[in-house]
């Protein structure tokens, strides 16, 4: 039953991002068989999980009524919007391939174990919680009896897991972790359309970014969907944001803007890490321009979008803080600390285990010409992997390794694609 309900609930959410992916990015969808569904899961996700903690904020259980009507009335107006599709460049077999079992193996295998880690200690009790009671009476966000137990985290990606555990039996986890598993593969599939566009650095990074070993293994500490972390999630809405922000560094429309807010709303409503990493890309793009006018609307957009978010955290009971900027502002403890934080940040970037080559070839494609956006993104990445660190209340060592492998993949997808695009378009412009 909870698999037939995760099933029945990733075709809602692709149903719900059906017209935005048609109507607002036609530029990335196109007419592709592989991209237009991956677009539409991701435009779905973000749009129903705002919906979802709107309607929670309002006291009203997570369920499946209203973001039925809004995925039967998106996919009604989609199918009637005509977007021109461009034969798309082949993938190599040998590519597609690797794509396919990277699917199949990550999907199966997640679904089929039981929820480790965050998923059991925290996601899947809340979600359970938004689907009885909504956000605004979850015992666990407002008694102070409880254990608070990051009560003031974002509750986006619990809010997409809750209807799936209100039609399931009370100990299945199948069906939600095959919505973080849907997740994972919107963002392959969003990101193989994008990259398949740019040559032959684009489908090299593509390879790359596939044979992750992060993508597939079961281990607690790098499984994203068997740990249920929301970090899928996050990288899927900042790659998102990061093609939009690019797009309209170019040319991109008022379609690009609203796309763009939505899934800034979904990035800073789902981690606590989102909000930071939007400021990162904001202040990126304020930095290097161009079309810097735009920048405003989108700001405005995401703050609306994230204003259940803002209204939820405001009214939780009191939490024992992860983070406490006094470290960052105590000389002696900071230079205590920094070595050990630093070489820990080193030895993570130099882990094959986690990231295969990847790394290696975003950082080479980095020292060429062309950058600046890419590297203020990478810049900020490390700075915020440095200052979490430096912050954190539990023991770093401890913390980073369970932790800093899913803050640092938050970032790669959308650096891979920056840096497969900017070569391209610096190339066109020369031959222009």
């Amino acid at each position: 039953m909870s698999l037939l309900a995760g099933v029945a609930w990733v075709a809602l959410l692709v149903a719900a991002g059906w017209w935005p992916a048609r109507a607002l990015l036609p530029w990335w969808s196109g007419g592709s068989r592989l991209g237009l569904p991956s677009l539409a899961c991701a435009c779905g996700a973000a749009l129903t999980g705002l919906l979802q903690l709107a309607l929670s904020a309002a006291g009203v259980p997570a369920g499946w009524l209203v973001p039925g009507l809004v995925a039967a009335l998106s996919l009604a107006v989609g199918s009637r919007v005509r977007v021109p599709g461009a034969p798309e460049p082949p993938l190599p077999r040998p590519l597609a391939a690797l794509l396919l079992v990277v699917a199949l193996l990550g999907t199966g295998a997640a679904a089929g174990t039981p929820f480790r880690s965050d998923g059991s200690k925290f996601w899947a009790p809340k979600a359970r919680e938004l689907a009885r009671f909504g956000a605004r009476e979850a015992p666990s966000l407002h008694d102070p009896l409880r254990l608070g137990v990051h009560r003031e985290y974002p509750l986006l990606v619990p809010a997409l897991l809750a209807p799936v555990f209100a039609a399931s039996p009370p100990d299945a986890t199948s069906g939600a972790k095959l919505v973080l598993a849907a997740l994972q593969l919107a963002l392959l599939g969003s990101l193989t359309t994008l990259l398949r566009r740019e040559g032959a650095a684009g489908l090299l990074l593509l390879a790359a970014v596939g044979s992750v070993p992060l993508l597939v293994r079961l281990d607690v500490r790098e499984s994203l969907v068997a740990g249920g972390y929301a970090d899928g999630a996050d990288a899927l809405f900042l790659l998102g944001l990061v093609a939009c922000v690019a797009r309209l560094r170019e040319s991109g429309g008022r379609g690009t803007l609203v796309a763009g807010a939505l899934f800034a709303g979904a990035l800073a409503s789902c981690k606590l890490e989102g909000a930071v990493e939007l400021l990162v890309v904001l202040g990126a793009w304020a930095i290097c321009g161009p079309r810097r006018s735009r920048l405003l609307p989108l700001v405005l957009g995401a703050l609306v979008l994230t204003l259940p978010t803002l209204v939820l955290r405001a009214g939780v009971a009191a939490d024992e803080p992860g983070f406490r900027l006094e470290h960052l502002l105590d000389g002696q403890a900071l230079l205590a600390r920094l070595p050990p934080v630093a070489l820990g940040i080193a030895r993570l970037l130099l882990d094959a285990s986690c990231f295969g080559l990847l790394l290696l070839l975003l950082a080479l494609r980095l020292a060429q010409p062309g950058q600046g956006f890419a590297r203020w993104l990478a810049l900020g990445a490390v700075a915020l992997l440095l200052a979490s660190y430096l912050a954190t209340t539990m023991d770093a060592a401890r913390h980073m390794q369970t932790s800093a492998h899913r803050l640092a993949w938050h970032w790669l997808p959308a650096l891979a694609l920056l840096l497969a695009v900017a070569p391209a378009r610096a190339e066109a412009a020369r031959g222009r």
